[in-house]
């Protein structure tokens, strides 16, 4: 099974409303450097993986879901990848 990046964030209350969202919808995910992400936040953020027959649901899940500060998605084109602004 091949895992896919659906989004990356340092903040603490995104991590946990995204593992909320994922989990009622029965969308496995891996949360990597969750456990590390408060040694470096800004440089080494959580990033959320999940497998590629999933991706597209998760992505529909979060893209009217607005994220903090600190976050690095902008699904707004679909893709789930690190906007310039962030």
């Amino acid at each position: 099974m091949e895992l896919k990046e659906l989004v990356a964030t340092s903040n603490p209350v995104d991590i946990a409303l995204i593992k909320s969202l994922l989990d009622s919808e029965d969308i496995p995910c891996l949360a990597q450097g969750e456990h590390f992400h408060l040694v470096r936040p800004l440089i080494e953020p959580v990033l959320f993986l999940v497998a590629e027959g999933d991706l597209d649901r998760a992505k529909l899940l979060l893209e009217n879901i607005r994220l903090s500060f600190g976050s690095f998605a902008d699904f707004s084109d679909g893709e789930g990848l690190q906007n310039e602004d962030a």
